[in-house]
């Protein structure tokens, strides 16, 4: 991954609406970044279902993420499972900004 544990730009701000996510590539490892109303955040990827679909196709609700195969929801800012208590947690990384740019800290 990323050795030096730089900072990785993923782009500007602007270019995430509130409320959405979006998946960003690095390295062939996809990352789900969201724009929430507190803030931006950043998990893995892919579901941890079967299917381990893109959770950039799933659907937001305040700071939940329902994966849009098996429909399991997630707390965005912990990754702590929520419909399904018993399964494995999504992976969380921390976003940084500047006065325009965002970036993801692996």
């Amino acid at each position: 991954m990323n050795d030096e544990n730089e900072p990785i730009l993923i782009g500007q701000v602007e270019d995430i609406d509130q409320d959405t996510v979006e998946n960003f590539e690095y390295e062939d490892v996809d990352y789900a970044i969201y724009h929430l109303s507190s803030g931006f955040f950043a998990t893995q990827g892919n579901c941890v279902c079967e299917e381990s679909i893109l959770l950039s196709e799933g659907n937001i609700d305040n700071e939940e993420i329902e994966c849009a195969s098996c429909g399991k929801t997630f707390n965005i800012v912990s990754g702590d499972p929520i419909s399904d208590p018993g399964s494995k947690s999504l992976r969380v990384y921390d976003i940084t900004t500047d006065d325009k740019d965002l970036y993801l800290n692996l």
